[in-house]
């Protein structure tokens, strides 16, 4: 192996699959919307490695017959669009999550009542009148799980989209022919 290829933080892109790297990303075709596919792969391959990290990306071309400035024009546009998705994705997400908070709010309401209405009842045992309540009380909360995990937790996974499309964009990317 070249010593190139050895580097941690480089992403190897094989333009045809006649020689098997294991980790690297194969590309088929010369247009744009395989590039992308291959970059979606890239995305998911780097996931895990750390931020900070700088990523190269090194395309191996089965002829010379696209420019490097082509290649950086196409990764440029994957990852604009690739952002705009994500970030309209998370205002969706937190909007739906603020919807769904008021009517699990208006839930929750209710199970405190149910929750209450069962401690005042005096017919029952003392084993069912507290299973009931407590029924109650564990489901009015467990209602709120959803909206609470879109609004505060979903926004996460999709800030660290946004980073790696971020370290993605400012990936320096060399090409050799095979």
């Amino acid at each position: 192996m070249h010593e190139k290829e050895i580097k941690a933080n480089t992403v190897h892109l094989y333009q045809s699959a006649h020689r098997l790297v294991p980790g690297a990303v194969y590309w088929y075709g010369e247009d744009y919307l395989s590039f992308s596919d291959a970059l979606d792969r890239t995305l998911q391959q780097i996931k895990s490695a750390p931020l900070k990290n700088k990523l190269e990306i090194s395309l191996h071309l089965n002829r010379a017959t696209l420019s490097s400035a082509q290649l950086e024009e196409w990764k440029k546009f994957y990852c604009a669009e690739k952002a705009q998705e994500y970030t309209s994705e998370q205002v969706l997400m937190k909007r739906q999550g603020y919807k769904f908070l008021w009517k699990c709010l208006f839930l929750l309401w209710l199970c405190l009542t149910g929750a209450y209405a069962f401690d005042q009842l005096k017919i029952l045992g003392d084993y069912s009148q507290m299973l009931g309540r407590e029924t109650f009380f564990f489901l009015g909360w467990v209602i709120l799980w959803k909206p609470i995990e879109m609004i505060v937790f979903e926004p996460w996974s999709y800030k660290h989209q946004l980073r790696l499309i971020e370290k993605l964009k400012h990936a320096t990317i060399s090409t050799t022919t095979l």
